[in-house]
């Protein structure tokens, strides 16, 4: 996970318990709880607020948000000196983040699945997203 240059990374964890793994190893390795955020998700729930407050930049806390709403766990971890530590653990965890999401994307539509309306399952298959529209009758 790339590091940026604010005081602040993410992680988005596809499960509750790699999460929580990655939360020990965090204090295991010297972060303290009041640097490490947890927001399993919770039916309903938004947080794209509360990640703008953190410094997170509207395109890239409304990434995180989806992730959420789609029921993903989000871990932030605040340390203006190891940021790249923290990305580091919580990627031994399978966390991926948004800069590397978004600027995949942008590279090529095909390295994020869900750019071109696709859907990846748990099975690595993907299958094409279809637009739906509704019309008044």
């Amino acid at each position: 996970m790339a590091a940026p240059k604010r005081a602040i990374v993410a992680g988005v964890f596809a499960d509750e318990q790699h999460a929580q793994q990655a939360m020990a190893d965090l204090q295991d390795a010297g972060f303290r709880e009041n640097q490490i955020r947890y927001s399993p998700h919770k039916s309903g729930a938004n947080i794209l607020d509360s990640l703008m407050g953190m410094g997170f930049e509207r395109e890239e806390a409304a990434y995180y948000n989806i992730e959420f709403q789609h029921g993903r766990t989000i871990v932030t971890v605040k340390d203006h000196d190891r940021q790249q530590e923290a990305a580091t653990i919580m990627q031994r965890y399978g966390a991926y983040d948004a800069i590397r999401r978004m600027s995949q994307a942008s590279d090529t539509s095909f390295a994020d699945p869900t750019a071109q309306g696709e859907q990846a399952t748990e099975e690595g298959q993907q299958f094409q997203l279809e637009e739906e529209r509704l019309q008044e009758t």
